[in-house]
């Protein structure tokens, strides 16, 4: 009672504002992978193991924050692996002309 009573005005003002979103799903959305990742984090056994998490995070969190479409991203990248090319890393990287022609998210 004492919690419903502390936050009865933003309960009301949900009723009043009808911009306001009842749910909180789409914040629910934005945290969800963060915690993912921080519990899967918790099996790597090794240092190695949890540098590899690192990286595996950082190139799909950056491909989406650059819109790109993941499996084209990572088929991209690792096709590049496959033939050896000897390139730069700049090549392989989400802001990259090359790899946003390739792989970018169609609308």
């Amino acid at each position: 009672m004492d919690y419903a009573k502390k936050f009865r005005t933003r309960l009301e003002n949900i009723y009043e504002i009808g911009e306001l979103p009842l749910p909180n799903n789409p914040v629910k959305q934005l945290i969800r992978p963060a915690t993912l990742v921080r519990k899967n984090s918790l099996f790597a056994t090794t240092v190695a193991g949890a540098k590899a998490n690192a990286i595996w995070y950082s190139l799909i969190q950056t491909a989406k924050l650059n819109r790109l479409d993941i499996s084209k991203y990572l088929n991209y990248i690792f096709s590049l692996l496959e033939q050896r090319k000897e390139v730069d890393v700049e090549a392989y990287l989400p802001w990259n002309s090359k790899v946003k022609e390739s792989c970018v998210v169609a609308n």
